[in-house]
């Protein structure tokens, strides 16, 4: 059988892309190396920007929600950041991944666990995947397959660029009580800690951005120490951040890159799901318009994929000016312009650029006041 799509990977992205084209009536295959649920190394924030992206309501695994961050710079001076509203949900990954899984797989996609793709040839009217399984065939292919995607490595349209590195555990609340949103900037290089509230447990992790760091359990368990007073983790997991986003260049007419595979993370604060989302959506609407004969799918991806790196591009300039000097990000990061700013956009599910919109307009107005309680 020959598919209208085939989509390797069904995290977010994946099935954000098979979601939309099962629900438009196309036949798609949904691959992955896992049956679900499965576990995924994330320490499961979802923004209020990716809760508006999805097509569906994921309240049944929602854990936790917050309306504040209380950040701290190398474990010292700490701020609390208010919102009136949430400014983002708590989710267990594999809660979360496999509730979207069940949604795209009632929409009509198939599903098939394939451990491995051998080689990909893509052609003027199609994709064909070679795997331990036998050859599927499609008229177009969306890579889904996360940081270390096997479909970008065989496609060649996007090199794989920089990265970083994240690893969690997961740690009793021990009689901690209401547990908050909590994020340690500078407890590792280029990088921050985190502390998220997940009900009856709370993810604790470290991420960081450049090359060639790889840290573990011993730094993990120093942040912990500090932090919580736990010294032993228990068993730790580990993920690559992927990012250089907005140097992918989509250029073959019928393969085509989303989330962590095309390098969407954002640099400031790792969180991925909502452009995993995002562009998973957009290559859905791109095969759409190819299948149809409307215009060339290849041309409507380019198109709807520039604002997300257009966004993705300003982020990172954010996060560079960030981490290359903690100390002064971090006394702009505390300016109350920007903390309006930041908490209004997340609590609304802004992007970054009417964040840096707002905060430019606050910081000339002339207001008596900026009521900083909540945004």
């Amino acid at each position: 059988m020959e598919y209208d799509a085939i989509v390797v990977g069904a995290g977010p992205a994946g099935c954000a892309a098979a979601y939309d084209l099962a629900k438009a009536g196309r036949s798609v295959l949904l691959l992955d190396r896992f049956e679900f649920p499965r576990q995924k190394a994330c320490a499961g924030g979802v923004t209020v920007r990716a809760l508006k992206a999805l097509r569906y309501s994921v309240a049944p695994v929602i854990r936790a929600v917050c309306r504040q961050m209380v950040m701290s710079k190398e474990l010292g001076e700490v701020e609390v950041f208010r919102a009136r509203h949430p400014v983002c949900v708590m989710t267990v990954r594999s809660e979360f991944d496999h509730y979207c899984f069940e949604r795209t797989r009632e929409a009509g996609a198939a599903f098939r666990v394939v451990k491995r793709i051998e080689s990909l040839r893509a052609g003027p009217d199609g994709v064909s995947l070679s795997t331990e399984q036998g050859s599927v065939t499609g008229r177009y292919l969306i890579g889904a397959d996360g940081a270390n995607s096997r479909i970008r490595r065989l496609s060649r349209d996007f090199p794989q660029g920089e990265g970083g590195f994240a690893i969690e555990a997961c740690v009793p609340l021990g009689g901690r009580k209401d547990p908050q949103m909590e994020c340690d900037f500078g407890v590792v290089p280029d990088g921050y800690g985190w502390v998220f509230p997940k009900g009856d447990h709370l993810n604790v992790g470290v991420g960081w951005s450049g090359p060639g760091r790889r840290f573990g359990r011993r730094e993990l368990e120093a942040y912990t120490r500090a932090k919580l007073g736990v010294a032993d983790c228990g068993r730790i997991i580990g993920a690559p951040i992927s990012l250089g986003g907005t140097a992918y260049a989509p250029n073959a007419e019928r393969i085509f890159l989303v989330g962590d595979a095309a390098g969407l993370v954002d640099p400031l604060l790792g969180e991925g799901i909502c452009n995993a989302i995002k562009s998973g959506q957009a290559a859905a609407a791109a095969v759409r318009c190819g299948l149809a004969g409307e215009r060339s799918a290849l041309e409507a991806f380019r198109e709807a994929m520039a604002p997300i790196q257009d966004d993705l591009e300003r982020c990172a300039l954010s996060a560079a000016a960030f981490y290359r000097d903690m100390e002064s990000g971090w006394r702009r990061l505390n300016r109350p312009h920007v903390r309006y700013a930041l908490m209004k956009g997340y609590a609304a599910g802004w992007d970054f650029r009417d964040i840096e919109r707002l905060s430019w307009r606050v910081l000339f107005a002339r207001v008596p006041r900026l009521d900083l309680g909540g945004a």
